[in-house]
């Protein structure tokens, strides 16, 4: 009886794969799960993360996905002490909090999780990412001009530093305001903290396409710094304009079909734009890096969207038993063919 069971489901299983080869569609069921080399390739080891910018509705939605990551085994995502936020002020703490309650649903990051950070500090940096296996961070971040919080690194009471977002605020009465330069300098002193405390993984997100004027030298420049600093990294390139899915939650998952390229490094520069994507799509692919992609090799990822994705099949687990709904089915599979 049991060899006939075996038999009916390997019969079953090749039906499937028949079926996709000849229509070209992609079953329900697979032959075998996606290859993975990231964190996920080794899940007793949990791997600290932290996200920078995490006030903004980009860093929060990373940060997000990795608490829930962290909350399930076969990740690879620490949860205890992890992930951490680092901002620049209280206000940065209080806009994850936000963005956790509302779209993962009454989850929140107390102290202990978000670092007030001198981001004018290479050794405030430095001493933030102690003790941590990956950073993400933004090329472009929004700023704003916010009284230093108490207790903190203010040298007077009336001291001044600019909260950064990754890459806007969910809330449009933020009075933001950009300056490449300073976004610039801020990616190059948290690339030498990662590489000085040790940081085995840094995972980038090329936002200047959000700001009215992007830099001039953009990309290029941008992977210098990334050389020179010699961790291994993931570069993600938008080529669709960055937008919100409407009343999002976790549960939802995955919305688009991601159309994801490996891109050489003199290719870099030459990317046509169009569409949208979806930022909560772009976070979820971001944590998915982390979990197949090896953090020994560098990557380049372009990514845009092919419309909606098919509804999830109705055999996966239910939402609370996954970190982000379709991630195996549409991002697993995806980043796959580059492991």
């Amino acid at each position: 009886m049991r060899q006939c069971s075996f038999r009916k489901q390997a019969t079953a299983y090749i039906f499937v794969a028949l079926l996709s080869l000849l229509f070209d569609i992609q079953p329900v069921l697979s032959l075998a799960p996606p290859a993975v080399k990231g964190s996920a390739a080794k899940p007793y080891e949990k791997q600290k993360v932290a996200v920078f910018g995490a006030g903004g509705y980009l860093g929060a939605c990373i940060y997000g996905f990795l608490q829930r990551a962290g909350s399930l085994y076969g990740t690879g995502i620490a949860g205890i002490g992890a992930p951490r936020a680092i901002s620049a002020t209280g206000v940065g703490s209080q806009n994850l909090n936000g963005v956790l309650g509302k779209n993962f649903i009454l989850a929140q990051a107390d102290e202990s999780f978000v670092k007030l950070t001198d981001m004018n500090s290479p050794e405030s940096i430095r001493l933030r990412l102690k003790g941590f296996d990956a950073a993400i961070m933004a090329t472009r971040y929004t700023l704003e001009t916010r009284p230093v919080t108490g207790g903190t690194y203010e040298k007077t009471p009336n001291d001044k530093t600019l909260e950064f977002y990754m890459d806007r605020p969910r809330s449009s009465t933020v009075q933001g305001m950009d300056d490449p330069d300073y976004s610039a300098n801020m990616l190059k002193k948290s690339l030498e903290a990662c590489r000085e405390e040790g940081v085995k993984r840094v995972v980038v997100i090329e936002t200047d396409s959000c700001f009215d004027d992007p830099s001039a030298s953009g990309s290029a420049q941008y992977l210098d710094l990334l050389e020179q600093c010699g961790v291994p990294y993931v570069y993600i390139q938008p080529a669709a304009a960055l937008e919100n899915f409407p009343d999002y939650t976790y549960a939802k998952g995955v919305q688009a079909n991601l159309n994801v390229q490996l891109v050489e490094v003199g290719n870099i520069g030459s990317v046509t734009r169009g569409g949208s994507l979806y930022r909560e799509d772009l976070a979820a692919l971001c944590v998915q890096s982390l979990l197949s992609l090896d953090w020994k090799e560098n990557k380049i990822l372009r990514v845009s969207s092919n419309g909606p994705a098919a509804p999830s099949d109705s055999s996966t687990k239910p939402p609370n038993q996954q970190w982000c709904v379709n991630s195996d089915s549409i991002l697993a599979f995806t980043l796959a063919k580059f492991t």
